[in-house]
């Protein structure tokens, strides 16, 4: 092995295990405090990730009356600047070294997970080859699940590194699950977007035509209906002048013998019906203007379930960006897992 830096001979004299205790007991320092040299391998315990996301037990010393250190992966001799910079970043216990190098796995590893990134070699007598894909994974899934209410309150760190381990592989399935599906759905998109293309501008293109047109005949039934309006006022207002008008004549004790007014019967605006297709029916709706009260208009609303979520979600938009003091709403502090 090539001949060890003036520093990593300084380490082995001050302290041999001491990147590793530091390590151990804050891995954000890595990389930091605890600084990393690709050809300075630090002695102690650590674990290596393989392809399939599980993990090696790597122990890396120096023997007993040995001046140059030594690599083990998963009991298998490795050269410690090869290992080094694959494994710094996963600083194990000594404890958790032994347990993975007898079988037992990791501290923080969740068993379905394990069991599920590393399953058993196949026995005789398995037929698993003709389970169909969608059915493996659909398995996988139900399986992991079963774990999630295990849990479902974390009180520690370690539990909550487990959870972590859950969370990727439910992620990981999700994503695969997601794969296949589009790869299967693809060529259908592909085609389906294909007809699209020659025929959507079509479609649209016939159908602006016909919103236009339906706009300029809403607007002359509105026009229309204006009109009647204004007849039915000043037809109100004919009869209220004459009825005032009978008034001053007879004296303001008079009694007047008159039928009551009666409100004209709403009559619903005739249908156009057209020499081709179908007739249109006509609806006389009362439509917003504009909004002359913005404020007005937001407490009114304010008890409606879709004006609560939007300022709901209004409000957190705000606080994202940095806005604070925002009236209606208080605040607490909370911790959101990316």
């Amino acid at each position: 092995m090539a001949e060890q830096s003036i520093g990593a001979l300084a380490s082995k004299i001050v302290g041999p295990w001491a990147w590793w205790q530091a390590a151990l007991k804050n891995p954000d320092a890595i990389g930091k405090t605890l600084p990393v040299h690709g050809d300075e391998p630090q002695q102690g315990y650590y674990r290596a990730k393989n392809k399939d996301k599980s993990f090696d037990p790597v122990a890396i010393y120096y023997p007993e009356g040995s001046s140059e250190l030594v690599a083990y992966r998963n009991g298998r001799e490795v050269r410690p600047d090869e290992i080094w910079t694959w494994c710094c970043r996963y600083p194990v216990s000594y404890a958790a070294y032994n347990a993975a190098m007898d079988g037992k796995g990791w501290p923080d590893d969740d068993k379905v997970v394990a069991a599920q990134v590393a399953p058993p070699e196949p026995t005789i007598g398995d037929n698993s080859g003709e389970v169909s894909e969608d059915e493996k994974i659909k398995d996988q899934i139900e399986a992991a699940l079963k774990g999630v209410d295990t849990y479902a309150k974390i009180t520690d760190d370690e539990t909550s590194a487990k959870a972590q381990s859950l969370r990727n592989r439910l992620n990981e399935l999700s994503g695969d699950a997601d794969k296949k599906r589009d790869a299967l759905k693809r060529p259908h998109l592909d085609a389906g977007a294909a007809i699209d293309k020659k025929w959507m501008p079509l479609v649209k293109n016939a159908k602006a035509g016909a919103d236009k047109v339906k706009a300029a005949m809403e607007a002359w039934e509105t026009t229309k209906l204006q009109r009647r309006r204004e007849e039915e006022r000043k037809a109100e207002k004919a009869r209220l002048d004459a009825e005032k008008a009978a008034r001053e004549q007879q004296g303001e004790t008079a009694v007047i013998e008159a039928p009551a007014p009666v409100a004209p019967a709403e009559v619903a605006p005739a249908p156009i019906r057209a020499t081709y297709g179908k007739a249109a029916s006509v609806q006389a709706k009362t439509v917003v203007d504009k909004v002359t009260d913005w404020p007005k208009l937001a407490v009114y609303m304010s008890n409606h379930e879709e004006c609560q979520e939007l300022l709901r979600k209004l409000a957190q938009r705000a606080l994202d960006a940095g806005r604070m003091n925002i009236p209606g709403i208080t605040t607490t502090e909370a911790a959101k897992v990316r």
